[in-house]
């Protein structure tokens, strides 16, 4: 999930929505999983995931479901003797394309290779969620592409249950910008938690651009590496890696669980590889971090992106709402003017998951639950202008992508 953090925040989405309404309709109907790997292939080619003669390439976004390039690229690059179908998944792996199969989904992941003496390595930084914890360099050995991401993807395992209620309020915003973009309706349903749970139990690793490689500096980017359901496991807050993000010009990312931060850069010949990203360069002031908030700053700027502008509100006509990063306000229609009128309103948050209000005994709203707890104690309440004006503190500091995930 651009240039802008709330259309950012979930990588690759916008391309992975494609994909996804693609391939719905070549199915038809049929399950993906009953098709032969021929079928699958064929379907893929079909659907402008696998491009006929392209060359082996890394996938494009963190949950890209193929590599970009077909089984008979594979052959003719490599010769006759890759005859099957495992021969080339094989083949691709090995340069670094990461292939994701159904039949492997939820099976865990191989634990990286330790390094080798006397190998080619390169140094990234971990970034703990825990605090007492010391951010601390590693090594791993470099591969002639990115590697962190399927190095890293097994430290993000787990077979733990997802709450329903997590997984539905941090796939809110994804299903509204898809909405917003024109997905089919049938497709915008929420995944459940056992299917997330299943689908991520061997590890899923995200990359976050922080900065792009570009000719300026050399072709050299740094990422990171992040769980990519780490919100939906629950997990806490990463608030090291966030201002680290927040210093480079991404104000308002939610990272949930650890972190890991590296570079990339592309050689003479154009290929990307992994290249050496120390502690030294964790500075808020050092020189990567400085580029990165300008170059983030020039293109909110050329686009008009005002500094709230990845903050969600709206109008629904009998109440309007709108927030900072830290409370929530709403403003319901209706209200009585005069002397006396408060006494005739009241106001109810329940345990923090919900906002009611109700004049002279009737309810005007109930909306419940609320994307996220308020805090009821710090909740506050006026009257201006005709409208009860609702002010709620929010138990976690951090953008709502929606008010509530139901209204009622």
């Amino acid at each position: 999930v651009g240039p802008r953090v709330c259309s950012r925040r979930f990588c690759g989405v916008e391309t992975q929505e494609r994909i996804s309404m693609s391939l719905e309709a070549l199915l038809d109907g049929r399950d993906l999983d009953s098709l032969s790997s021929d079928e699958k292939m064929a379907l893929l080619a079909q659907a402008g995931i696998l491009k006929p003669d392209a060359a082996p390439s890394p996938p494009v976004g963190p949950t890209a479901a193929v590599a970009a390039a077909s089984p008979a690229s594979v052959t003719a690059a490599a010769g006759p003797e890759l005859a099957t179908e495992e021969d080339k998944i094989a083949y691709l792996r090995a340069r670094g394309v990461e292939v994701d199969l159904a039949e492997e989904r939820g099976k865990p992941r191989p634990a990286p290779a330790a390094v080798s003496p006397g190998a080619d390595t390169f140094g990234f930084v971990r970034i703990p969620a825990d605090e007492s914890q010391a951010v601390k360099t590693e090594l791993a050995a470099g591969g002639g592409s990115d590697v962190l991401k399927s190095l890293l993807a097994p430290r993000f395992a787990s077979d733990a249950a997802m709450k329903a209620a997590t997984v539905a309020r941090e796939t809110a915003g994804r299903l509204k910008n898809m909405v917003a973009s024109g997905g089919a309706a049938e497709m915008l349903k929420a995944p459940s938690a056992d299917t997330m749970s299943a689908l991520a139990a061997g590890g899923a690793c995200e990359t976050y651009p922080l900065t792009q490689g570009s000719a300026a500096n050399g072709w050299r980017s740094v990422r990171l590496y992040i769980d990519e359901v780490g919100a939906l496991r629950g997990r806490p807050r990463n608030r090291r890696a966030e201002a680290l993000a927040a210093a480079a010009g991404l104000a308002g990312l939610s990272i949930h669980g650890d972190a890991y931060v590296g570079r990339c850069e592309r050689g003479p010949s154009g290929a990307e590889a992994n290249a050496d990203f120390g502690l030294a360069e964790m500075a808020h002031d050092a020189s990567w971090v400085l580029a990165a908030r300008q170059e983030h700053m020039a293109a909110a700027a050329r686009a008009g992106h005002g500094d709230s502008e990845h903050l969600a509100g709206g109008d629904h006509g009998v109440y309007s709402w709108s927030q900072t990063d830290e409370a929530v306000e709403v403003r319901v229609r209706g209200a009585p003017e005069g002397r006396g009128a408060a006494r005739r309103v009241s106001v109810r948050h329940g345990r923090g998951d919900r906002v009611g209000v109700s004049v002279d005994g009737s309810v005007i709203v109930e909306l419940m639950p609320l994307f996220d707890t308020v805090a009821p104690d710090d909740c506050t309440w006026t009257l201006d202008g005709g409208e009860v004006v609702v002010t709620m503190e929010k138990a976690e500091a951090r953008p709502w992508a929606t008010l509530c995930l139901e209204a009622r």
